[in-house]
């Protein structure tokens, strides 16, 4: 227990203390590995551009519904592979590694969410073999009526939360893309729209119960997107300065260089473990801390803008041009990280979560048991907050 003044007020906080680990298991390792050589190989730079400017390949798609890997985090008796949510973490991070053009994050959030209803939805086979893409709308729940949703150009479902009502929008033919400086397939969704069949999936408590987590899903894979292009950028900036040499010398040996890339990969791998933190507590743990997705989601978005932008001033005068490869990571993180509605919309909605955490921990018999003993895999500090003050201590 730790007693602090604050506001001229005193009040005592009760602290957890849990070990940090964000190392994966052995099978997971193998995973990435497999999912890293997929997306090497079938989504160099020239698939990449050739996509522009709808950002999708369907060729691509098609391989990675052949591999298992659209479907691998989906259990296995709705016909997916069985796997979780760490290793749908550990696939967007690999989209985002090539900024490969497939709708893998919304497609594998959207089937899961279809898999979680109490019957089986008839959409959910032809989701699952690929022959419908499904996306949804992240923002739904917070703003009525039309929707940009991530994906939405090349689907041809989309879940959305429409007043108290979790429901399908189903259209026969896929809606025209909204221009974005991204390449990304983003289209308007209307449930209004007289093209778009609007079926009702839950509603009440038990659809924003569903919501809630499907959200909280889409919002951590999306952050893993982001961290994948950051490190894919930060990667091409490496091999750049390693190539390129000013008075014969390799330029990444001078230290505005170098201490640029130690930034780089430093806030790279800090936006990573925020990332597994907020995988892991939404996977084992997900009334505990509802604050970590959003949190997770925002300091991708801002690490992936900054970290791109920083790559490209590497690349110097080249860099601005289209041609460069790096280009494409730098276009691709303005709008992947405002698909989740932007930092003051994020910042609303952790400071909400934090307050709910105050809330509960105002009242003690409401408030969770600790674990009798602490996760091994990707675990990480909890904070105990009474009343306004939240106050957390990392191990």
């Amino acid at each position: 227990m730790t007693h602090i003044r604050a506001h001229h007020r005193e009040m005592t906080v009760a602290i957890e203390l849990r070990w940090n680990d964000y190392s994966l298991s052995e099978d997971d390792v193998d995973v990435r590995a497999m999912l890293r050589e997929f997306f090497a190989e079938q989504s160099p730079a020239e698939v990449v551009r050739a996509a522009e400017p709808l950002g999708f390949d369907e060729s691509l798609w098609r391989s990675a519904l052949r591999a298992g890997i659209a479907d691998l985090s989906l259990p296995e008796e709705h016909g997916g592979q069985g796997a979780g949510l760490t290793e749908l973490v550990l696939a967007a991070e690999e989209v985002g590694r090539t900024v490969a053009p497939v709708p893998l994050v919304d497609h594998a959030v959207a089937t899961r969410l279809l898999a979680e209803l109490p019957e089986t939805h008839p959409e959910l086979a032809p989701a699952v073999a690929g022959d419908l893409i499904l996306s949804i709308a992240p923002l739904s729940a917070r703003r009525p009526g039309a929707q940009l949703v991530p994906s939405g150009a090349v689907a041809r479902g989309v879940l959305a939360m429409d007043g108290d009502d979790l429901v399908l929008l189903r259209r026969e033919s896929t809606p025209a893309p909204a221009d974005n400086q991204g390449s990304a397939p983003v289209a308007w969704w209307d449930p209004a729209d007289p093209m778009v069949e609007r079926s009702v999936l839950a509603t009440g408590e038990a659809a924003r119960a569903l919501w809630r987590r499907a959200e909280a899903e889409w919002q951590v894979a999306t952050a893993s997107a982001l961290v994948g292009l950051a490190e894919g950028a930060s990667l091409l900036a490496r091999t750049y300065t390693v190539q390129r040499k000013a008075f014969g010398t390799p330029i990444a040996a001078f230290q505005a260089i170098s201490h640029t890339l130690v930034d780089v990969h430093e806030a790279v791998q800090t936006a990573r473990n925020l990332t597994l933190k907020a995988a892991w507590f939404l996977a084992e743990e997900p009334d505990s801390r509802p604050d970590l997705p959003t949190m997770a989601l925002a300091n991708a978005a801002r690490v992936a803008t900054d970290v791109t932008m920083k790559c490209v001033h590497v690349h110097g005068g080249f860099g601005i041009m289209l041609e460069a490869d790096v280009s494409l990571f730098h276009r691709r993180a303005a709008v992947w990280g405002q698909l989740g509605g932007g930092s003051s919309l994020h910042l609303q909605t952790i400071a909400a979560g934090l307050d709910r955490l105050a809330a509960r921990a105002a009242t003690p018999a409401a408030a969770p048991a600790a674990p009798a003993t602490a996760p091994v895999r990707i675990t990480s500090a909890t904070s105990r907050p009474a009343a306004d003050l939240i106050t957390s201590r990392e191990s």
